[in-house]
């Protein structure tokens, strides 16, 4: 049996719109916070550690860090948490109502970024507090999650351009 599904093309040229600029500004959220994270990290599992972890006082090569206290780590955790699954989810509904994709991508395009998520804050709390190198697993879903969601971005962006003009 066949079910109807509902797409952009169903729905009005105002929803579309504001989708596509909605879509935009996440990415540009994004984008600002991976340029704070190169910033801050350099991207590389040791620069990740010592954000998290501290510098060793001893080197005086280093810009000082001091370690994430467990205030520090408890609000970080809770605010991206709940933002980024935010995120995700209206990332998530844009690139649902979309025609392409096939539906077993998207499957796989919806739930990882909310897996990589977990996984990234669960390496963040090991890394911080069991092994600096846990910063390696942080690193590198942290890097599928971001691939993730310039993947949902441009599809939706793309079938959102190709729509403009039609219906409403």
């Amino acid at each position: 049996m066949s079910q109807a599904r509902l797409t952009w093309r169903d729905l009005p040229g105002s929803l579309r719109g504001l989708a596509f600029w909605l879509t935009l500004v996440q990415l540009a959220g994004y984008t600002t916070s991976l340029v704070f994270v190169w910033h801050t990290t350099r991207m590389v599992p040791r620069g990740v550690a010592e954000h998290y972890r501290g510098t060793d006082p001893a080197r005086t090569d280093l810009e000082m860090k001091f370690a994430k206290s467990l205030g520090e780590m408890l609000t970080l955790t809770h605010t991206h948490l709940l933002a980024m699954a935010v995120i995700f989810v209206l990332s998530g509904l844009a690139l649902a109502l979309c025609e392409q994709p096939a539906e077993r991508w998207k499957k796989v395009l919806l739930v990882e970024p909310m897996v990589a998520l977990l996984v990234s804050f669960a390496a963040m709390w090991l890394m911080r507090y069991v092994h600096p190198g846990f910063s390696l697993l942080l690193t590198l879903s942290s890097a599928v999650m971001a691939i993730t969601f310039y993947l949902q971005c441009a599809l939706v962006l793309r079938e959102l351009w190709g729509l403009r003009g039609e219906g409403g």
